[in-house]
């Protein structure tokens, strides 16, 4: 292959139903494109096999057991040949004229694309409280144009960029320090309602209470460094009022899109739970950092 147009990156964790419904959504699309496709697994064994068997077009790149998701995609991102590099989540499918979208959107110079994530009709409550959780500032309708921020599980970059503005690996979460530090510099960003991948399921409600834990911990763990002792002690003596306030916003979302807000309210009783082991995991990163979190979650 020539210079590839496009590469895409999937960070691989969990294996099985996920990372094979995300590689057959983009099958048919990468069929007839010049187009890079990057798995980067820590999973190994029978789920790294299994990629190299059933999707033999993809590159994938083993990397060490452990490795958080946030340096897998760094490791996608300086495998990837192409000027532009689209990061999908494993636990997400794309609609059917992702890549074609994607091509059309980098004719004209951008520092970065984001799209939104739609549901997938869950059957499930939980699976609707995960949803929620995780893309309510991401969930449609958005508007075309300027944003401040694009969504992690559904981005373009371009990779110049990436390279040069990327903190070291094993920093944690780079997202929003990258995408702070990519404003700063005058770079745009914008969002495309068009660019849409769709959140798939299942999770159980112990398996994704254990996440939030890890994921908030290890959030918490890495701000740890950057904030003061006295916000430290402010937000462990606030904690409890948290936990209304983020559900209240995340209302607040969900009713100003005037998206299945009858379901968001069914789901509540999920929510609360969810929300306040964010909450508790954030004091634990708070207070003692963030330990092991980020190579457990996936």
């Amino acid at each position: 292959m020539s210079k590839p147009k496009l590469s895409i990156i999937i960070a691989s964790c969990v294996g099985k139903p996920f990372i094979n419904r995300c590689l057959e959504s983009l099958e048919k699309q990468i069929a007839n494109e010049e187009i890079e496709c990057i798995v980067t697994d820590r999973a190994g064994g029978k789920v790294a096999d299994g990629i190299e068997k059933d999707f033999p077009w993809v590159k994938l790149v083993r990397r060490p057991q452990g490795e958080s998701v946030p340096d897998l995609r760094r490791a996608g991102i300086e495998e990837a040949q192409a000027d532009y590099v689209a990061i999908i989540e494993e636990h997400c499918v794309a609609r059917e004229d992702w890549i074609a979208t994607i091509l059309r959107l980098i004719q004209e110079p951008v520092a970065a694309i984001g799209g939104v994530v739609e549901d997938a009709n869950y059957e499930r409550l939980m699976d609707w409280a995960v949803y929620f959780t995780e893309y309510n500032s991401y969930m449609p309708p958005t508007t075309r144009g300027k944003v401040e921020d694009v969504c992690a599980a559904n981005c373009v970059y371009r990779r110049d960029l990436l390279l040069k503005y990327l903190p070291e690996a094993g920093s944690g979460y780079w997202e929003a320090g990258l995408n702070h530090r990519l404003k700063e510099a005058g770079e745009t960003f914008i969002s495309e309602p068009e660019l849409v991948v769709y959140h798939t399921g299942p999770f159980g409600l112990s398996y994704y209470l254990h996440q939030r834990y890890l994921f908030s911990r290890a959030f918490a763990g890495t701000r740890r460094e950057h904030v003061s002792t006295a916000f430290r002690a402010a937000y462990l003596l606030l904690a409890p009022f948290l936990i209304p306030l983020l559900w209240a916003r995340t209302a607040s979302r969900v009713f100003a899109k005037r998206q299945h807000v009858g379901k968001f309210l069914q789901v509540t009783p999920h929510l609360i739970p969810i929300t306040a082991t964010y909450v508790f995991g954030e004091c634990v990163g708070f207070i003692a950092g963030k330990g092991d979190s980020l190579s457990k979650i996936e």
